[in-house]
């Protein structure tokens, strides 16, 4: 597939909005965006108003959208290559600077023709379609997920599996939780270890579960959870013991290397050599926690850690983040299954990076580090990852509603895509061979949609054979 960017658009930045009442005007750009991988030689990016979608397409000879109707008039321009559309038991081959108009509830078939091939297509109204997963020539022919547990009242946020396959997962603090962690037990949360941890409403303390979001099951089986601190200002590490189901170890991280604000969600532990590695957004970098010594150190300045200039966009939307398109930082961070790699990315990014886990363990200055980073492959804007014990990288895609696929060798495809995935926040791989995907439509939040809570409850925790 020919992913350069397009020299056709006049328009490289599109705007919608059509100053209806309160629609607020939305701007893209189409040119720093990722692209969703519809099928075999097929890509495309698009955005919806009020009353209209814009789409853009890239085809590779021999892409095709099998035939479909939808109640929208459609206006296709190719900008660049050819197609030949089937319509009304009519062929009509279509070649740049062309335009077609293909009218609402008419059955039509497209085949793409020429390597490079770019497609601008309008719909009026809204393709709704697309927005509720519901397009058939998108959908996969199978439906493998299978559904671990379902929330009715509160949000998912990291899930993890331990060795023996009992399930874990925190309580997204965007949702204004009364429990903070729970064990999923015959498909319902339970909280874990005991709800004397849990905040249930009141205030947090020094005893007592803060704002925590990264979880993860280490291969000696225990479980790590790291907290945000967010009302009481500093950043703890938690260890649970699971054969006991008790706490064993809360590592309260020095003020100069989480000072209050920091936003840690995500964490990495190295039970071979005692390391965990953490990620912090709101000031970019990664914290290095030596768990023999308790000492901490952080790594940032570097580009790599930082939100590229490209947005996430879910259902046709441009999703904000405290009121301007969102931009996050380092979020995902993993380890290779021999714990000398570090991995990791920016949500509004499209790149994975690695670096050898050694530089933080030998204490190597910023410099040393900063040269050592090297890109591993693309990536979708995205949320959650793992990587398992063969070097495959699983990548939450909210804006595909997918989880993509980055093999050793550097490959990314689509592993799974389904309308549920809606905002897939955080994978999981259990050593039965299952990749578990906590769901939990955090772009609905009054975080990133800038009103009141839009979430149509359930909230899910599904798994995926691999």
């Amino acid at each position: 597939m020919n992913t350069r960017k397009s020299i056709f658009l006049p328009l490289a930045i599109v705007s919608l909005g059509f100053m209806s009442g309160q629609q607020k005007v939305m701007q893209t750009d189409f040119s720093k965006g990722t692209w969703e991988q519809v099928g075999n030689g097929l890509q495309r990016q698009w955005v919806s108003g009020a009353e209209s979608t814009f789409a853009f397409w890239k085809m590779d000879q021999g892409a095709h959208v099998p035939p479909h109707q939808h109640p929208n008039e459609q206006v296709t321009y190719i900008a660049k290559g050819s197609v030949r559309v089937l319509m009304n038991n009519k062929e009509h081959i279509v070649k740049a600077g062309g335009v077609l108009i293909i009218p609402a509830g008419i059955t039509h078939e497209f085949f793409c023709l020429e390597d490079g091939t770019e497609d601008l297509d309008f719909f009026t109204p809204v393709r709704q379609d697309w927005t509720n997963g519901t397009a058939g020539y998108l959908q996969q022919q199978a439906n493998p997920l299978e559904t671990v547990a379902q929330f009715n009242d509160m949000r998912p946020g990291n899930v993890a599996v331990s060795r023996n396959g009992r399930t874990f997962a925190t309580i997204h603090p965007l949702g204004s939780p009364q429990q903070q962690l729970v064990e999923i037990v015959n498909g319902q949360p339970v909280s874990f270890p005991s709800a004397g941890l849990q905040k249930n409403g009141g205030k947090a303390g020094n005893k007592k579960f803060d704002t925590p979001l990264g979880i993860t099951v280490d291969k000696e089986n225990r479980l790590w959870m790291i907290d945000m601190g967010l009302e009481l200002g500093k950043t703890r590490l938690w260890c649970f013991d699971l054969k006991k189901n008790r706490v064993t170890e809360k590592i309260d991280l020095p003020a100069d290397i989480a000072p209050q604000g920091s936003f840690v969600q995500d964490v990495a532990i190295d039970e071979k050599n005692e390391w965990a590695y953490l990620a912090d957004i709101a000031n970019p970098g990664i914290i290095a926690l030596n768990l023999k010594t308790k000492k901490a150190r952080r790594f940032s300045g570097h580009s790599s850690l930082q939100s590229e200039d490209v947005d996430m966009i879910i259902d046709g939307k441009v999703i904000d983040f405290g009121g301007k398109p969102s931009r996050v930082a380092v979020n995902p961070i993993t380890l290779s299954d021999d714990r000398e790699t570090l991995f990791f990315g920016s949500m509004n990014g499209t790149t994975w990076y690695k670096v050898p886990a050694k530089l933080f363990r030998e204490n190597a200055d910023d410099i040393t580090i900063g040269h050592a980073i090297q890109k591993f492959g693309n990536k979708p804007v995205s949320d959650g990852a793992a990587t398992d014990k063969h070097g495959n990288h699983y990548i939450t895609n909210p804006g595909g509603h997918s989880i993509s696929k980055l093999n050793a060798n550097g490959a990314l495809s689509d592993f799974v895509k389904d309308a549920r995935l809606k905002w897939p926040d955080n994978v999981a791989v259990s050593e039965d061979g299952y990749l578990y995907i906590s769901v939990n439509q955090l772009n609905t939040t009054p975080a990133f949609s800038g009103e009141a809570d839009q979430g149509k409850p359930p909230y899910f925790i599904y798994r995926i054979k691999l």
